[in-house]
């Protein structure tokens, strides 16, 4: 594998687990959106601010899930 294959793998692997981590959230009622231009913040917008502390736990429980 070449290491623009290897780049380009990781990028599909990344851009898969936004579009899930979105589509779970919405799942959630949490509504957040993909952010553009390499912004420093992040990846995701989450557009409501008093949802961010359940976003939080749900990304904590998800890792404990997922890495167990």
């Amino acid at each position: 594998m070449t290491d623009e294959d290897e780049l380009i793998a990781r990028l599909e692997v990344h851009r898969d687990m936004i579009g899930w981590l979105i589509m779970e959230l919405s799942k959630e009622g949490i509504q957040a959106k993909r952010t553009t231009g390499n912004n420093p913040k992040g990846d995701i917008l989450i557009v409501n601010q008093q949802d961010v502390p359940r976003v939080k736990q749900l990304l904590r429980n998800w890792q404990i899930e997922f890495n167990n």
